[in-house]
């Protein structure tokens, strides 16, 4: 591309300038709006939960189920992100519970995880979660011929214990957690992994069931 004179060339740098900027601008306008959207959502969702921290961010669409989100708390700086699932069941048919689900500060729960109680589910500070993470305390029914003979969503809903996750655990991508379950701090869950017994603070664990691949110290 040639152009005629320095004036020429002037305005088109300008041209491309101002396009470069608007597009700057747009993009910047646009994450605000997103940030303050997200904000407005949490200030909604914080009337039907029993404590919100501070600088919570919770991005709509996430959706409550079981009738006991007053049982649900949330600490401090904590992110929940899209089509995450928070259920605690109060009431399941003609069951009743006393459910509870305590997540602590700093925590940043993946996409589409889905964390469901009607015992208890207790989890520290840092928690990182991936995406698709199922963390259970409960399921339909158990293993016995009458039961197999019912559909599944007309099971009772059985517990085997409540869940208790310590602090800075990382659990990766469509990794499972079942009842009963206890990990200890600075825990690595491996993607698609599924937690049936308790695990022990510094560690990896991967595999279904879950065992312990490596042991995390701090030796260098």
């Amino acid at each position: 591309m040639k152009f005629k004179t320095l004036k020429e060339l002037f305005l088109n740098v300008l041209r491309y300038l101002v396009v470069l900027l608007s597009l700057i601008y747009s993009y910047s306008l646009s994450l605000r709006l997103i940030k303050y959207k997200n904000k407005l959502y949490s200030l909604w969702i914080r009337n039907f939960l029993g404590k919100l921290g501070e600088d919570v961010i919770i991005m709509k669409p996430c959706k409550l189920e079981g009738g006991g989100s007053i049982n649900i708390s949330i600490g401090d700086k904590t992110c929940i992100h899209e089509h995450c699932i928070l259920g605690c069941w109060n009431k399941y048919h003609e069951q009743s519970f006393s459910p509870s689900i305590s997540i602590g500060n700093d925590c940043n729960i993946g996409q589409y995880t889905q964390i469901t109680a009607c015992n208890r589910i207790t989890i520290g500070n840092g928690l990182l979660t991936g995406k698709f993470v199922l963390i259970s305390d409960n399921s339909h029914g158990g293993l016995s011929e009458e039961e197999a003979a019912i559909s599944p969503n007309k099971r009772l809903l059985r517990s085997k214990g409540e869940i208790v996750i310590g602090n800075n655990v990382w659990i990766g991508d469509k990794a499972t957690i079942l009842a009963g379950v206890y990990i200890g701090d600075n825990v690595i869950v491996a993607a698609n992994a599924v937690v049936t017994k308790n695990v022990p603070s510094n560690c990896l664990v991967a595999g279904v069931p879950a065992k312990i691949i490596k042991r995390i110290n701090n030796e260098k």
